[in-house]
């Protein structure tokens, strides 16, 4: 595995689930998307993507860059994701410093 890939991935063990996190990476830094969006490019199960944002959101590298209704499902409040800094959504909180 490259050490592109390693980077990407700081959770992995660089075994086969490694080349499934870069694959959802790698998707919602192409475009933002839903997971079950996600689970539909890149073949990776929704179970497994959920477990990957939960590990990029703890790293801070995914953001939630709106609520929509999601074009597979149809239900009107999910997450679009996203994991390209130029996408993420910019702080409206004042900075004091």
């Amino acid at each position: 595995m490259s050490s592109y890939t390693n980077s990407l991935n700081p959770f992995g063990d660089g075994q086969g689930k490694d080349t499934q996190f870069t694959r959802v990476y790698e998707a919602l830094n192409a475009k933002s998307m839903t997971m079950f969006e996600a689970e539909q490019i890149t073949g990776v199960r929704r179970e497994s993507i959920c477990r990957y944002v939960s590990r990029l959101k703890t790293a801070n590298k995914i953001a939630v860059r709106k609520i929509r209704r999601c074009s597979i499902t149809g239900y009107p409040y999910v997450q679009e994701l996203t994991t390209n800094p130029n996408l993420f959504p910019q702080s409206n909180q004042l900075k004091l410093f």
